[in-house]
C-alpha cells in the first residue's frame, strides 16, 4: 500500500473528511492528489499528516512487511491499559480493531480476555455466550507459542459443569478432548470435582471442602445438599435448599437453577408432589432463559 492509500485508509477509519485532515497546512485538493497518488508529500507534510492521524511517520513510509509492527506500536499501549484496568471487553475490542493480523502477544491477550469474559458471562446466566467465548479463548491459546494450560483447564472445568445444565452445552474445540493440565484448586474447581466424586459414590471430597474453602458459601452448602441426597436424607437436603432460597443474598441464575433442580427431586422423594410440580415448572422456565442465545 503506497503512502497516499495509507493516508486515505487511516483518515476514513477515523471518520475524518479531507478538509479536517488537511487543516491549514495544505489544501484539500492537494490532499486529494496525495491520496490518489498523483502527488508526493514533502517530509514536513508527512510529519504534519502523521500527527493529525496519530501514527508514527515511519508507519506512512514503512514497507508492507513493516506495517504490522507500526500498527502494533501504535495500538498496544491502549490495549495494555485496558487489560490492566480489567476492561476485558474493551481490550478485546481494541485488539480486534487495531490488529488485522494478531501476533503471539495479541493472541495471548485475546485468550485471557475471552476467558475472563466467558466466566463472567457464565455467572450472569449468559451460558451460550460463555460457551462461545471459552471456545474462542481456546482457539487463541492454540495460536500462540506461549504455554497457557490454565486456559484449557478452566474451560474443561466449566464445560464439565455446564453438561449438568444441558447436553447442548459443549466445547467445539478438538483439543479439549485431550488430557488437560490440572488446574490449581480454586473453590469452583474443587466444587465441580466434589460433585463428580459424589456422583461416583465418593463423599470424601465434599466432606473435605469446608476445611479448604468457606463452609457457608453456596458451593459448600450445595455439596452438603448433594451429600444428604446421596445418603437418601432428602428431608435434610430440602431444608438446606429452602434456606438457600431464603438467604439474604439472592442467588444468581445458575445457582438458582441448581437449587430448583434439587428441590424438585427432594419434593418428589418426600412425596411433596405439589412442590415437585411447582419447582419443575420454575426450573424449566429458568432453563429456557439460561439457554437463550
Amino acid at each position: 500500500m503506497n503512502v497516499g492509500k495509507k493516508i486515505r485508509s487511516l483518515r476514513t477509519a477515523k471518520l475524518m473528511t479531507q478538509s479536517e485532515l488537511a487543516g491549514t497546512h495544505i489544501t484539500r485538493n492537494m490532499l486529494s492528489y496525495i491520496e490518489n497518488g498523483s502527488a508526493q508529500p514533502s517530509l514536513s507534510t508527512l510529519v504534519y499528516l502523521a500527527g493529525r492521524l496519530n501514527v508514527p511517520v515511519g508507519f506512512l513510509l514503512a514497507e508492507e512487511g513493516d506495517e504490522i509492527l507500526y500498527e502494533k506500536m501504535n495500538g498496544l499501549a491502549n490495549v495494555k491499559q485496558a487489560f490492566r484496568q480489567g476492561d476485558y471487553a474493551g481490550c478485546r475490542s481494541l485488539c480486534h480493531s487495531a490488529f488485522s493480523e494478531p501476533d503471539d502477544e495479541i493472541c495471548l491477550l485475546l485468550a485471557e480476555c475471552d476467558l475472563e469474559i466467558a466466566t463472567e458471562a457464565f455467572w450472569q446466566g449468559k451460558i451460550r455466550q460463555s460457551c462461545k467465548m471459552l471456545d474462542e479463548a481456546l482457539q487463541y491459546a492454540s495460536e500462540t507459542v506461549y504455554r497457557m494450560p490454565h486456559i484449557m483447564a478452566t474451560a474443561e472445568i466449566y464445560f464439565r459443569f455446564m453438561e449438568r445444565i444441558s447436553p447442548t452445552l459443549y466445547s467445539e474445540h478438538p483439543e479439549l478432548s485431550e488430557p488437560v493440565f490440572p488446574l490449581a484448586e480454586t473453590p469452583f474447581c474443587a466444587y465441580v470435582n466434589a460433585l463428580d466424586a459424589i456422583d461416583s459414590g465418593n463423599l470424601q471430597p465434599a466432606k473435605d471442602y469446608p476445611e479448604k474453602f468457606e463452609e457457608h458459601s453456596f458451593f459448600g452448602r450445595h455439596l452438603q445438599v448433594r451429600t444428604f441426597m446421596m445418603q437418601k436424607d432428602h428431608r435434610a437436603a430440602k431444608e438446606v435448599l429452602q434456606s438457600l432460597l431464603q438467604a439474604g443474598e439472592p442467588l444468581n441464575e445458575v445457582e438458582l437453577y441448581l437449587v430448583l433442580c434439587d428441590l424438585e427431586t427432594c419434593c418428589r422423594e418426600t412425596e411433596d408432589f405439589k412442590g415437585a410440580y411447582q419447582y419443575a415448572g420454575e426450573k424449566m422456565q429458568l432453563l429456557e432463559q439460561l439457554l437463550k442465545d
